[in-house]
């Protein structure tokens, strides 16, 4: 009738931001079939054609590499004097090297002036083993922290999902395989000069002189921190 009025009612659904479950915990991405980043609600940046498994560590899904597919993730909010990052990963070792975590200035064909900044995680053959290394910059050099067999994976025998964590900070940096310390040593703290993306699950677009590019491995719950974990 005259003057009477209709309202539609909507429901929107909103995913409710994410918050920190741990002490010092600044990024979140557990691959739910998405690519978001939940503590700020920044999806990361495909490169490729990465995808997602239903055979997760955590939830619904899991990050599945692909040739040549990897993504990007802004880095402002991530570099501070310490840094740690733990992540469940379940190897495929082809290709027999590829990057895992890599947060690098641009020019990766100019080593060794590139590894002076940021860090590079990555994975390369040793033996019949995939040995998992970290590479961090100071600014004026940079240190290899390599543990060998100790920091590897059978890919005969390690085929479930193994823990992976590396902390970076001016008291020293430590690489750990399901929680065991695997290689740590001295290190003056990191320099982020230059650096202003983070690539996830490849060594490229900065870090693959080498041939660290895309990991065709499965990544899920990846967390980030601005303190160093014991």
């Amino acid at each position: 009738g005259e003057g009477k009025t209709s309202s539609v009612s909507v429901d929107f659904e909103k995913t409710e931001p994410y918050t920190a479950k741990y002490d010092g915990e600044v990024f979140y991405m557990p691959f739910d079939n998405e690519y978001l980043e939940l503590l700020t609600l920044t999806s990361a940046t495909e490169v490729g054609s990465p995808g997602f498994t239903a055979d997760a560590k955590v939830g619904t899904g899991a990050y599945a590499g692909a040739e040549a597919s990897y993504l990007t993730f802004p880095a402002a909010d991530l570099v501070n004097d310490e840094f740690t990052a733990v992540m469940w990963y379940k190897l495929n070792a082809t290709p027999d090297r590829a990057g895992v975590l890599v947060m690098g200035p641009e020019g990766e064909d100019a080593p060794p002036a590139t590894l002076n900044n940021g860090f590079k995680f990555f994975r390369e053959a040793g033996g019949d083993n995939q040995v998992f290394k970290l590479n961090a910059g100071t600014g004026e050099g940079n240190s290899w922290f390599d543990g060998g067999q100790d920091a590897s994976l059978d890919p005969t025998v390690d085929t479930d999902w193994q823990h992976l964590a590396f902390t970076i900070s001016p008291e020293g940096n430590t690489v750990y395989i399901n929680g065991n310390v695997v290689r740590t040593g001295d290190f003056a703290g990191p320099s982020w000069e230059g650096v202003e993306i983070m690539s996830i699950m490849s060594g490229a677009p900065n870090f693959s002189h080498w041939n660290h590019n895309a990991d065709a491995s499965q990544l899920d719950e990846l967390r980030i921190f601005n303190k160093a974990l014991t």
